[in-house]
């Protein structure tokens, strides 16, 4: 993208600019960035996720925009000078360029003869610094590129060779510089893009960064100083150069150590000069290209069985990765709490981002805690459960180029915009080469976490009967009613069959569940010496007490109207027994209702009235694994987006 602009430059600076006084020339020059910054779109979220990662909120998505803009502008009259170097002299630098720091370089060159490094970056217009270092006296070498453009190369080097700099290009770069610096002479380095994975990694505005060891290993070999240079432009033409203390290391024989050293001071030079302007950096490449770090932002839409299956897959992601080799904390999962200020507040969001605007635009839709903490986020893989956050998912897609997974039907958006769809078999969407089925939820548990869930659970009760009953019992739904009558009706006859079969039994409600219902149970159950556990969710809720339910229980007794919670039982691999709420509308059927069905007819649970018939006839029965089966899928999606 660089070297069409350049070129573009080139063509206007011969017909137009060259016959222009400096001034105007740099105004036109910024103009025409600002064209580029409205048509250019790729490296622009390249840029925006590159600001969002290293600020996390400092900027809000205007100020972030500006910045971007500002880069173009720079980048365009930074283009233009370089293409008048053959009309600058030493009168140029004297007004143009204020250069500071330059007696350390003296000083270090007199006190011992050797060469020196300039270590540099794509801040301000690096090219100048060639230009004033050899109007300082310095006879100076610069690395430099080839152009994708060939035509460019013989242009742009004679360009840079018009004050006496000789070009080194990569294939030549290691005899030569060592040459040059033997010789006494100054070599320029630009040293702040990916080194790929053979590159030594630093911090660098908050990230492990992959960083070129070149200039490290030549000032190791041949003793050269090596001084951070950063050029800053102040206004229009003017610039001012600040030359930075020596951040050469004395051999220590470590040379990873050294290595190290060297390029860690040079990031922390940098980082403080792009923190003051930040502007002026070339935010359009990918710096963390070869990064080993990867943030996973889930989504959080408060329903709690959604946020486990999120947290869940998120689980999944960091598993993946670290049997590709990354360490644990080479995975950060963060999570966002998103609320919208009310239900049209999110019609109008959904229909905003379907529309293609993002979360800076319809900041309106949330409560002010709620938008500066999705502003301030950062994801290299979203992560939502349910219909009511896809639309936030795919706007952190499109504003940070993320990548995009959704668990469940994403209501009105086309399923093929998510780079993965996690999509439970009963919701009935078109197979698709990013869709993965699965029976159950997305859960984090296999046999070994089950155990230890179990463990856990022990502790805290006492089950000291041959057999354990598990009941979850949800609440009032949108389509459903969930009586106290219907609840202490389930657990009568969950504690009938208990007594003849001689089992504990643990009971846990949910969120949803009423305080009727929770009064009722507690009244009725509170003092049974068979309920070794009654857990009122919103009273004394524990981490850890759904997943300690099901590693302890042989048969498990829940209510319908979640099919989350339904799945969640099923993927236990115990046997399942489901009865079903009132529904709210008798004629019509409901998508749980469906769900269960579908269930049922796989043989994963038995709908049944009589539940303590049920619990008699199945207690002992081995259910089929679908959790295994589920996880082998959801693996198989993962490894495209990873």
């Amino acid at each position: 993208m660089g070297d069409w602009i350049l070129y573009l430059l080139v063509r206007l600076e011969a017909s137009l600019f060259r016959l222009l006084p400096l001034r105007l020339s740099l105004w036109m020059a910024g103009r025409f960035g600002s064209l580029i910054y409205y048509t250019m779109g790729r490296r622009k979220t390249v840029a925006y996720a590159g600001l969002r990662a290293a600020f996390r909120g400092r900027y809000t998505p205007a100020q972030a925009n500006r910045i971007i803009k500002e880069i173009y502008q720079n980048l365009a009259q930074s283009y233009i000078e370089l293409l008048k170097f053959p009309q600058f002299d030493d009168a140029y630098v004297k007004k143009y360029i204020k250069i500071e720091g330059l007696e350390k370089v003296k000083a270090a060159v007199k006190e011992e003869e050797r060469g020196v490094i300039f270590l540099t970056a794509h801040f301000g217009n690096w090219e100048l610094c060639s230009l004033t270092g050899s109007t300082m006296g310095f006879k100076m070498n610069v690395l430099a590129r080839f152009q994708k453009l060939k035509r460019l190369n013989g242009y742009l080097n004679k360009m840079r060779g018009s004050k006496g700099a000789n070009v080194i290009f990569k294939d030549d770069a290691i005899a030569e510089t060592i040459d040059a610096l033997k010789r006494h002479e100054a070599v320029g380095i630009l040293s702040d893009q990916d080194g790929g994975k053979r590159g030594e990694f630093v911090n660098f505005l908050g990230r492990p960064a992959s960083t070129p060891k070149g200039v490290a290993h030549f000032s190791l070999r041949t003793g050269a100083p090596v001084f951070p240079v950063a050029i800053i432009r102040e206004k229009g033409p003017y610039h001012r150069l600040v030359i930075g203390d020596d951040i050469s290391v004395m051999p220590s024989g470590d040379i990873k150590k050294d290595i190290h050293e060297i390029l860690q001071r040079f990031a922390d030079s940098l980082s403080k000069y792009i923190e003051r302007y930040p502007g002026q950096w070339l935010w359009l490449h990918k710096r963390w290209k070869s990064t080993p770090a990867r943030y996973i932002l889930v989504l959080n839409d408060g329903r709690a069985g959604h946020f486990k299956q999120s947290r869940a897959l998120a689980g999944a992601i960091r598993k993946a990765r670290a049997e590709r080799g990354f360490s644990q904390e080479d995975t950060v999962i963060g999570t966002v709490d998103v609320k919208f200020k009310n239900g049209f507040a999110r019609a109008v969001f959904d229909i905003g981002s379907f529309l293609g605007f993002g979360i800076h635009s319809l900041s309106c839709c949330f409560p002010k805690e709620v938008y500066d903490n999705l502003r301030a986020a950062y994801a290299d893989y979203v992560i939502s459960c349910g219909a009511s956050l896809a639309g936030v998912n795919l706007a952190f897609k499109r504003e940070l180029g993320a990548r995009s997974v959704v668990i469940m039907k994403p209501n009105i958006f086309n399923i093929k915009d998510f780079d993965l769809a996690v999509i439970p078999v009963h919701d009935k969407v078109g197979a698709s080469g990013n869709v993965v089925f699965t029976k159950g939820t997305v859960t984090g548990l296999d046999e070994d976490s089950l155990r230890e869930y179990g463990e856990k659970l022990k502790k805290r009760v006492a089950v000291d009967k041959g057999k354990v009953l598990g009941v979850l019992l949800g609440g009032d739904s949108k389509s459903y009613t969930f009586e106290k009558e219907l609840a202490i009706e389930v657990v009568d006859r969950v504690m009938a069959a208990a007594a003849d079969i001689g089992a504990d039994v643990l009971i846990t409600t949910s969120r949803r569940t009423s305080h009727a219902v929770e009064f009722a149970l507690k009244e009725r159950y509170g003092k049974s010496e068979r309920v070794k556990l009654l857990l009122v969710a919103n009273e004394n809720n524990f981490e850890g007490a759904v997943e300690g339910i099901l590693a302890l229980s042989d048969m498990i007794v829940v209510s319908g109207e979640s099919v989350a919670m339904v799945t969640e039982a099923v993927s236990s691999g115990k046997p399942v027994s489901v009865f079903m709420p009132q529904k709210t509308n008798k004629f019509s059927g409901t998508k749980q209702e469906e769900s269960v069905r579908n269930l049922e007819k796989e043989g994963l649970l038995v709908v049944n009235a009589d539940i303590a018939a049920d619990i008699r006839q199945r207690i002992n029965h081995k259910q089929a694994d679908i959790l295994s089966g589920d996880m082998k899928a959801i693996r198989a999606g993962l490894e495209k987006i990873l």
